[in-house]
């Protein structure tokens, strides 16, 4: 896997269509969910590529602490391709995501389905279950 992690002034044109085209095929498409994925923050993340070769294998994007949260950073459009779930790499995806934000406290928000999967991780849930266009969150910390 090829990993690459840029600022979104940084990003070549392939690595931008490439991010907005999984997380279309994924967030709204898969999932049924018609959101407005263009949601003025992306010029303000860090983005991860997992690349294998030419092909986009997993995604995030990454905000520091002060971004969205005062105190915390974030993670959040954590994608990965469907071919290549159950192979390890959205772990993988999300722990260099973690080692990136450098020690900081971490939040995101979860699809709630999901939460086991980030216990596993070290997050925890905080606050109650609420509806993101008709799928179900929560917030999670990693402290």
């Amino acid at each position: 896997m090829n990993v690459v992690f840029e600022g979104f002034e940084n990003l070549s044109s392939k690595q931008i269509e490439d991010a907005f085209r999984l997380r279309q095929q994924i967030f709204i498409i898969e999932q049924h969910c018609f959101y407005e994925d263009i949601d003025g923050y992306d010029d303000k993340a860090g983005h991860l590529f997992f690349y294998d070769n030419d092909r986009l294998a997993a995604y995030l994007r990454l905000f520091a602490r002060g971004v969205k949260y005062d105190n915390e950073a974030s993670l959040g459009r954590i994608v990965v391709a469907p071919e290549y779930r159950g192979t390890g790499l959205g772990l993988k995806l999300i722990e260099k995501g973690i080692e990136l934000c450098k020690g900081d406290a971490i939040r995101i928000e979860a699809q709630a389905a999901l939460k086991g999967y980030y216990n596993k991780l070290g997050f925890r849930e905080e606050g109650e279950i609420y509806s993101v266009d008709d799928i179900d969150h929560l917030q999670m910390t990693l402290r």
